[in-house]
């Protein structure tokens, strides 16, 4: 008895955390006690999926993994320069990766079909990234190559990963996550941390 009441009462927690971290993705929350309600979230999150710790990266960049439910990307030219575009998107960690599922009309998603792998990756939310903007770029870092993902297991426990982490906008967003990889319109992306010098 007492035990189950204990484990109701952790359950019940977790679902709260999650809804105020879904909510602080869609701007709809900021106090004081957000960022460690987000990080006992996203921790729970990640223990489930795949820890940052197998991703073998610097502690500040996968403790902002575990605390941000954001980040931003740009695929990297052939001459090393970003896209024009660095936009701030959703992610999990599944398996060792940085997985996001996108528009297949999207750049980031033609640059990868292009050859483009290389990525530079900033993990926090500092506001809706616009041309010119530049706040993103203080933001801890890492350099990832990129690829589409192809495996149904690997896809599926990404799809369930960002139903746990993204539990208000799931309602939404889940459906449409799923018919569009399974129709075309959206491939999930994923992206492996390189050694590679930024």
């Amino acid at each position: 008895q007492h035990h189950g009441e204990n484990g109701s009462r952790a359950l019940t927690e977790y679902s709260r955390r999650q809804v105020v971290q879904s909510l602080a993705a869609l701007g709809l929350l900021s106090s004081p006690g957000l960022v460690a309600s987000q990080s006992v979230a996203k921790s729970l999150s990640l223990q489930q999926t795949g820890s940052t710790a197998t991703l073998n990266l610097a502690p500040e960049i996968a403790q902002a993994l575990t605390d941000s439910p954001l980040i931003y990307l740009t695929p990297i030219k052939l001459g090393g320069d970003y896209s024009r575009c660095q936009s701030k998107v959703w992610f999990v960690v599944v398996d060792g990766e940085i997985l996001v599922c996108t528009d297949q009309t999207s750049w980031r998603a033609q640059a990868v079909m292009a050859g483009l792998q290389r990525t530079q990756i900033w993990v926090g939310d500092v506001g809706v990234w616009e041309a010119d903007f530049k706040a993103h770029l203080a933001l801890p870092s890492l350099r990832a190559t990129a690829r589409i993902a192809q495996s149904p297991k690997l896809i599926d426990a990404a799809l369930d990963a960002f139903g746990d982490q993204y539990p208000v906008q799931w309602l939404l967003w889940g459906n449409r996550f799923r018919k569009g990889l399974a129709n075309g319109a959206r491939v999930m992306l994923a992206y492996r941390p390189s050694s590679a010098p930024l």
